[in-house]
């Protein structure tokens, strides 16, 4: 896998090649052609700055390839990215021949800020809006009126996971564009803009909002709500794998039923992912046998499973740590009233004991739980008594 990973990272540098190429040529042949009267002095500044910048954004790609950094599933398709960031260069280009108040270019902030991370989305943004702003007589407000307003729209959409919270991002993003654009260039031509002022930014802001919803739509079909039929099936009690468990192992079978009811509970309290923590919660009973099973899992679930198995090593994620509390909770349990023959069972010592042996080992010593997340997770356990109760 590190092999194929370390592959898949020398390949992005035929794409970083590839738009140093498209930057240089279309910046020669826009001023060898005549439609943009520079020196040659000029020209060479230009495709030193912008080079600069399309390398910086690919060694800020791989290096998050290595790390971690970008959001979502980003490393793992960084083509992508590649794809929308050489498209918004090419379209560029085009810009040059239009009145600056008229570049869309908060979709091409939010587009490159989700396919990667918000750092290196608005620095490959900015890199773009630099090739017409450097190419015409765009002066710095006009730069700063998309490079703000781009900022803003990438901040706004950061780390959104919910297509019914895209609302309020939407209309904040345009009344950022709309405040920008008529500081920066509606007053900027007229001191006392008239409606005619405001026709120019007003397509602009249209043709932004139909973008961004667009962008939005393609963005939570290909990546939020991507495995959703996977998980629909996967987060079934009674697919295949769970029903042939059940007729085979029917108390193995209960205790990842069990434990995946606790997972999807703290999952949901503390606003991690529950459908990822369920599956996790289902399927970690089948031990390394789950190899073969494995390619049907999202990659959320994977990294769970991945680590819940690794032993030995350091707990990293939080989402490791729930599923880690929710087996030992409901086997020690499980087992305590087995052992009890119907007798009373102590389930808030229980807990304490369990949360204490946590503490003591420094079992989540790196991991990224906090400590209020840690007790509210024991709280959780604690109101559950009812559901004991259940399990008699």
């Amino acid at each position: 896998m590190a092999e194929s990973k370390k592959k898949k990272i020398s390949a992005m540098l035929l794409f970083e090649i590839g738009g140093m190429l498209i930057a240089t040529a279309g910046i020669c042949g826009l001023v060898y052609g005549g439609f943009v009267k520079q020196g040659m002095d000029y020209m060479l500044a230009h495709i030193v700055f912008v080079v600069l910048g399309i390398g910086t954004v690919g060694f800020g790609i791989r290096r998050g390839m290595l790390t971690g950094d970008l959001d979502y599933d980003n490393a793992e398709y960084p083509k992508r990215f590649w794809i929308c960031f050489l498209s918004g260069l090419v379209v560029s280009f085009v810009y040059v021949f239009l009145p600056s108040a008229a570049w869309p270019f908060l979709p091409i902030y939010i587009l490159l800020s989700l396919y990667s991370n918000m750092a290196i989305g608005v620095l490959a943004a900015t890199t773009i809006l630099a090739v017409p702003v450097c190419l015409t007589d765009a002066g710095l407000e006009v730069f700063l009126v998309y490079l703000i307003s781009g900022f803003w729209g990438a901040l706004l959409f950061k780390n959104i996971k919910n297509g019914f919270k895209t609302g309020l991002p939407f209309v904040l993003s345009m009344a950022g564009l709309l405040i920008c654009e008529t500081a920066g260039t509606v007053l900027v031509i007229n001191a006392r803009p008239g409606v005619e002022s405001f026709v120019v930014p007003g397509i602009n802001m249209i043709v932004s909002g139909i973008l961004v919803l667009g962008i939005l739509k393609t963005f939570f079909g290909k990546v939020i709500y991507k495995y959703r039929e996977n998980f629909l099936d996967l987060n079934d009690p009674e697919n295949e794998i769970l029903g042939e468990l059940k007729q085979s192992d029917k108390k193995t079978y209960m205790k990842s039923i069990h434990t995946a009811y606790f997972c999807e509970r703290i999952a949901l309290k503390l606003g991690l992912h529950s459908d990822s923590l369920k599956c996790a919660g289902y399927y970690h009973v089948f031990g390394q046998s789950l190899e073969e099973k494995t390619l049907c899992f999202p990659p959320e679930v994977r990294l769970i499973l991945e680590e819940y198995f690794s032993k030995g090593k350091p707990i990293l994620h939080k989402e490791t740590a729930v599923l880690i509390a929710s087996e030992n909770i409901v086997g020690t349990i499980l087992t305590l009233l087995e052992q009890a023959n119907g007798g009373k069972v102590d389930y808030d010592k229980v807990i304490d004991a369990v949360f204490k042996r946590y503490q003591v080992a420094g079992t989540f010593k790196q991991c990224d739980i906090s400590m209020k997340e840690f007790f509210a997770m024991q709280k959780i356990f604690k109101e559950e008594k009812l559901y004991y109760d259940f399990l008699r």
